[in-house]
């Protein structure tokens, strides 16, 4: 294992970089979680002009909508899901979003007038309590991103593939780029690398319990699938 490590460090430090985003405006500051801003050379441009004056022409046409993260239950239960897990919202949508909101003003949004977080190389994902009883006394959820189908129970720290930029559980956080507030029982909005966007992964908001058969997690599993990615801006 030593060995392995040693010839992939080399290469993973040859690709990344260490970026410091832009957070959304009033974050307070118990809601930054201390993490690397790492993203890869490629991702660190953002938006470029083009692309925000795209995304405005998007939000100038009708409301931009969000993606979705596809909810995925334990393993027999019963009904499948309907409802998702969560949404998503890449930097195309934050700025067709307030684009959007916009319009209604008289004053339509200019290209100068995005900000650089708003244009950003992250994207935001919003997801549902796990459990609005538990939420009322443990508070904001605890997030992990693994490949699917990996448990979150019960080991310490969570395995997770990367930390999230920053988190909060504030709902104003999708309103201060335009867009409502996609879900009454939200739990947890955290912002993440957009090199992250691909299939295979469950963003899980989870609490732990202990019960009469030991630990166990209590889950909002929601999932990327390839077939999502491939229309996405």
């Amino acid at each position: 294992m030593l060995r392995t490590l040693s010839l992939a460090a080399p290469v993973v430090a040859a690709i990344m970089i260490v970026v410091l985003i832009i957070e959304p405006p009033a974050l307070r500051p118990a809601e930054r979680l201390p993490t690397l801003r790492m993203l890869t050379a490629r991702a660190a441009e953002g938006l470029d002009q083009r692309q925000v004056q795209d995304a405005i022409a998007r939000g100038r046409e009708g409301e931009p909508g969000s993606y979705v993260l596809h909810r995925v239950l334990p393993a027999g239960d019963q009904p499948p899901a309907v409802e998702p897990a969560g949404v998503v919202y890449t930097p195309f949508l934050r700025v067709a979003w307030a684009a959007h909101a916009r319009q209604s003003s008289g004053r339509p949004l200019t290209p100068d007038e995005v900000p650089a977080w708003m244009a950003a190389p992250v994207f935001y994902v919003v997801l549902r309590t796990p459990s609005v009883a538990l939420a009322a006394d443990l508070g904001t959820p605890a997030l992990a991103v693994v490949p699917t189908d990996t448990a979150t129970c019960c080991l310490e720290p969570q395995p997770t593939l990367i930390r999230s930029l920053w988190m909060s559980d504030d709902p104003t956080v999708t309103t201060r780029f335009g867009a409502t507030t996609p879900f009454s029982d939200l739990g947890v909005i955290a912002a993440y690398p957009v090199e992250l966007l691909r299939g295979g992964l469950d963003f899980v908001a989870f609490y732990r319990v202990n019960g009469p058969d030991g630990p166990s997690s209590v889950e909002m599993r929601g999932r990327l699938e390839p077939s999502d990615l491939e229309t996405w801006r």
